[in-house]
């Protein structure tokens, strides 16, 4: 009997914390030199400086190297740990795929899912029978080439380079009549959900929608639609 293949997990490589903390101690060391002619051209040019600036350019250098380098590299720490927080993970195995954010977790059984792909607004796209969408959700260049090796492993469909309905996207119009009374309303409910930051609400709208046929992208504050078959 053959083992089955662990799980694998996608996310952010390790490899890129250290790189971001020695980055920012780099930057803090370069600005323990630079501060001190910049607060005075500020102050020349404007008449002032930022209070966190003039107190850096008020310490003696001996002591502004080191500080500065501190403070950069806890800068750099922070800064990719909450890139790495936002992006997310991905557990990919022969039963699917489970999508893990900061505020949701979400599983896609292997047999619902016809193809996957990225898209140019770092997303990745999970798509079902007739081209329903089953999910999207970010997904970081730097992950890309760890998923593309875990769903080889597994048996899973490849990530395709683009999203195979990208033409059929139409930027949807309020009262255009681009699609019937009912679901125009339900986009008009994502949309007002979205504005007003009720995430539960708009997810729900989009659900909806997707349920009659429709299928939603945000691209520049604005929702694009395509039409598919209604489900059931």
């Amino acid at each position: 009997m053959t083992a089955s293949i662990p799980t694998s997990t996608v996310a952010i490589p390790t490899g890129y914390r250290p790189a971001f903390i020695v980055g920012g101690g780099l930057i803090g060391l370069l600005a323990a030199f630079v501060v001190g002619p910049l607060v005075s051209w500020l102050v020349g040019r404007i008449g002032d400086a930022p209070g966190m600036l003039r107190l850096a350019a008020e310490l003696p250098l001996a002591w502004a190297i080191p500080v500065l380098t501190v403070v950069g590299a806890i800068g750099g720490f922070l800064i990719v740990g909450k890139w790495m927080d936002e992006a997310g993970a991905i557990k990919v195995s022969a039963r699917g795929i489970t999508v893990h954010t900061e505020d949701a977790d979400r599983f896609i059984a292997a047999e619902d899912i016809s193809g996957l792909a990225r898209t140019g607004h770092k997303e990745l796209l999970v798509l079902g029978a007739g081209g329903r969408e089953l999910l999207r959700s970010r997904l970081e260049a730097e992950m890309v080439p760890g998923l593309v090796a875990a769903l080889d492993a597994h048996g899973l469909p490849g990530l395709a380079p683009v999203d195979p309905h990208e033409a059929d996207f139409t930027t949807w119009v309020d009262g255009a009549g681009l699609v019937e009374e009912d679901l125009e309303e339900l986009l008009r409910s994502r949309r007002r959900a979205l504005a007003d930051k009720r995430g539960g609400a708009a997810e729900d709208a989009l659900e909806a929608l997707r349920d009659r046929g429709v299928m939603v992208r945000d691209r520049d504050g604005r929702q694009q639609i395509r039409t598919i078959g209604r489900q059931g």
